[in-house]
């Protein structure tokens, strides 16, 4: 997401380009794409030009989510923020069937059914700061071996 900083050229579009990419690529390999920012602590000269950048990466991490498979089994999204961008502006939802929690903490839902691109996809919601260095992976082996 650092590619972003970058100030010649769109590197919007080609991050998101290079990322869909991927994604696809691996998804028709039978793999399970994984998208993720870094954990770097990057500087900026303001607090208004963090918040922008951070509005960036979030705008971008959602416009990902609008271009995934259709066939994709479930969504896992990572920290409190993130979660709600991916519920209310990524998948665009008013309303949600809960279908309890995974973990102690970490809600999952699913979409509606007639949801325009993903329907009755089971989606968790990890807030960030819930968890071992495990959870995560937990969570990933029981949806993987039950949807």
């Amino acid at each position: 997401m650092a590619q972003l900083l970058e100030k010649s050229g769109d590197p919007r579009t080609a991050l998101l380009t290079d990322t869909l990419q991927k994604i696809n690529a691996a998804h028709q390999s039978g793999k399970t794409p994984v998208i993720f920012t870094s954990r770097q602590e990057l500087t900026f000269e303001s607090v208004e030009i963090r918040q922008a950048f951070g509005e960036s990466v979030s705008m971008l991490l959602m416009e990902v989510l609008r271009h995934l498979p259709s066939d994709i089994g479930f969504l896992i999204s990572k920290g409190g923020i993130t979660s709600n961008d991916t519920l209310s502006k990524g998948l665009a939802l008013r309303t949600a069937y809960l279908l309890g929690q995974v973990l102690a903490g970490v809600s999952m839902v699913r979409t509606p059914s007639n949801h325009p691109q993903l329907p009755n996809l089971p989606v968790v919601l990890f807030p960030g700061n819930v968890g071992d260095e495990t959870a995560l992976a937990t969570v990933y082996q029981r949806l993987s071996q039950h949807l």
